[in-house]
């Protein structure tokens, strides 16, 4: 049954139609060969365990790709581009963008143009700052909602943690450090989100060194960084062609919290006096915390549905995804040895 269809007496509305923009890995690919340990991976995925949702269009210029992904997923109508899906009587009330980083611009303004109540963007929001800025703003004038899909606000383990730094039982930052791969903006642009998250907005400092990373345009770089009250942020980078990470480690005055396994798990480490030297605090062996990283994707769709049917507030809004990708874009540039203009860093959402 189509979202145009969906009745269920009373006054509750009809389920919200979904488009989706690119039918690759992340928008049902990952889910396709099954349903995984880690949870629901995909946009695709998402939509089908909502009850409030229905996928009635797809969008993908790869036909044995678009067909594959409508016959798995039971989507009614697919189109080569978004301008084929433009100019059919289909409409969708919301849309995830799935397609490549370098055609989010071009997507992300077309479906201003169709119409629709909010977008579910993949990260990074575009590939030129300027572009992504021009997009956050004509989605705030529009009044149309923006999420951007930097998983780990969605996972409650961090969210968890989060309060916990708030409520000060941590204390202060004394030092992070990152290790991260495959370009600072496609990857590193997740590590810069998680700290703006959970300690405040980033300052770069230097640029300690270059490597190759996701193509001539996104480095894979070491860098310095500072958090706010001047704590040391080191974000360390390494060949993704020899294995993948994404592992980030906070110390604290009250003890240290280190996540791993892509951020499904962290280990919280606080402090005692040490067995054989007493007058000495020590970090203890510490825990482990499942941080629920399998629940993220699910927990992003629901937030799009409460955003557009009662506002919620968005955890990652366009203009959160703006100031993390502006620090990706000024150490691109020190890593360049450009002059660095236009690339303030807004408030964003951070709360």
């Amino acid at each position: 049954m189509s979202g145009s269809d969906a009745t269920s007496g009373g006054d509750k509305p009809p389920v919200l139609r979904a488009l989706i923009v690119g039918c690759g890995a992340v928008a049902g690919g990952y889910d396709e060969d099954g349903p995984s340990d880690g949870g629901i991976l995909t946009h695709a995925g998402a939509y089908r365990a909502h009850p409030e949702f229905d996928v009635v269009a797809c969008v993908e210029p790869d036909s044995a790709r678009r067909r594959a992904f409508m016959d798995y997923w039971a989507v009614p109508h697919g189109f080569a581009t978004l301008d084929d899906y433009a100019q059919s009587a289909v409409r969708a009330d919301v849309a995830s963008v799935c397609a490549p980083t370098a055609l989010h611009e071009s997507m992300l303004m077309g479906l201003l143009d169709i119409g629709v109540t909010a977008v579910l963007c993949e990260k990074p929001l575009c590939a030129d700052i300027a572009d992504s800025r021009r997009v956050v703003d004509a989605y705030r004038d529009a009044g149309v909602g923006l999420l951007v899909n930097y998983l780990r606000r969605w996972t409650p383990g961090i969210v968890d943690l989060k309060k916990e730094i708030v409520a000060g039982r941590w204390g202060a930052l004394q030092n992070a450090v990152g290790s991260y791969n495959k370009g600072i903006l496609n990857c590193g642009s997740h590590m810069i989100d998680l700290l703006h998250f959970l300690i405040g907005p980033m300052t770069p400092r230097a640029v300690l060194r270059a490597r190759a990373g996701l193509g001539p345009h996104d480095p894979t770089l070491d860098a310095r960084l500072d958090a706010p009250g001047g704590a040391p942020v080191y974000l360390i980078g390494s060949d993704h062609r020899y294995f993948f990470t994404f592992e980030l480690e906070l110390t604290f005055e009250n003890g240290r919290v280190a996540f791993e396994d892509l951020g499904r798990a962290v280990r919280v480490r606080t402090l005692s006096e040490d067995r054989e030297f007493p007058q000495r605090r020590t970090l203890q062996r510490g825990a482990w915390r499942e941080t629920g990283l399998g629940e993220a994707m699910a927990r992003t769709v629901d937030n799009l549905y409460r955003h557009v049917r009662a506002a919620a507030p968005v955890a990652c809004d366009g203009a959160a995804a703006l100031d993390a990708e502006t620090v990706c874009h000024r150490l691109i540039a020190m890593a360049r040895g450009d002059k660095i203009s236009g690339l303030e860093i807004g408030p964003g959402n951070r709360a």
